[in-house]
Parts: structure tokens; sequence; C-alpha cells
């Protein structure tokens, strides 16, 4: 199961810039991830027909909001480090509301996480909820091993 989903990982990371960063061809990988998590989470804990549709229901959304503040921490991140530049005076409050935009990013994702392990608790039980807190763990660690080796095989300045 870990290799499947390991595989998918690659593909996505290793492939994506082969493909120029096509984002429809990025975007089907990624849901192939999402799609092959849930499909493997499912046989891991035996979930009833009626829990893995609303256990897709929930993951999906939750994925894309995950992608969301991801994509929303990128600019900021982006922006804070255009404000920082040396030898160019950085503008205070400019500063003051991309620090503060960063905060709200974190304070969105916690309430996220919130809201979806209400929804999860409302048709797993506990230990299904643990287990898919561990296996969702594994997998961004799967996930985060992989950009380290690519970043590792870029060259410098990329």
């Amino acid at each position: 199961m870990r290799s499947l989903v390991m595989s998918t990982v690659l593909l996505v990371f290793a492939v994506g810039p082969l493909l120029g960063q096509d984002p429809a061809v990025r975007r089907r990988l990624q849901q192939q991830v999402v799609e092959r998590f849930m499909t493997n989470y499912r046989v891991q804990v035996a979930l009833t027909e009626e829990q893995y549709v609303r256990f897709q229901e929930v993951t999906q959304r939750s994925f894309r909001a995950r992608a969301e503040f991801e994509q929303r921490e990128r600019r900021i991140w982006v922006a804070l480090q255009g404000q920082m530049r040396p030898g160019v005076a950085a503008d205070p409050d400019s500063l003051n509301t991309l620090m503060d935009a960063l905060i709200q990013v974190q304070a969105d994702r916690v309430e996220q996480a919130r809201t979806e392990q209400a929804e999860y608790a409302e048709f797993l039980t506990p230990v299904q909820r643990a287990q898919l807190t561990l296996s969702w763990r594994r997998l961004q660690g799967q996930i985060e091993q992989v950009r380290q080796r690519m970043r590792g095989r870029r060259p410098p300045g990329m």
C-alpha cells in the first residue's frame, strides 16, 4: 500500500517538472494521489460504503482547502521576500499587512482542521480518525521527502 502511494507521489513531483508544470497535468496527477490515498485508507480501516462516500466528500474538500491555503501562503512569502530585498527599503505598512495575512492563513488552517475533524467524527470511529491522521502524516512526510530529493537534483539557483 505504501509503495503504491509513494509511487504516485513520486509521479506527481518527479514528472510534474518534466511536463513543464502544465497545471492540468499536475492537477490530474495530484487527483490521482488523493484518490489512491482514499482507496488505501478505505481498505486499511474497512470503511463501509456509506462511510466511504462521506469520507470522499470531506477528504476532497479538505485537499482543495489545503491547496488553497498553500497557494495563499506561497503568495504571501513571495511578497514578503520581495519587500525584504537587499538595498530596497521595505514598506512597513506592507510588511504589517503581509505578517497579518501569514498569521491569518495559519489560523484558517487550524479552523479548517477543526471543522474537518468534526465532520469526520460524524461517521468515523475515534480509531479510524486516528488512523486517518497517521496516514495523512505519513503521506505528507513522503511528499516532503520527494520534494527534498527533487531540490537536491536541481542546479543551484533554481
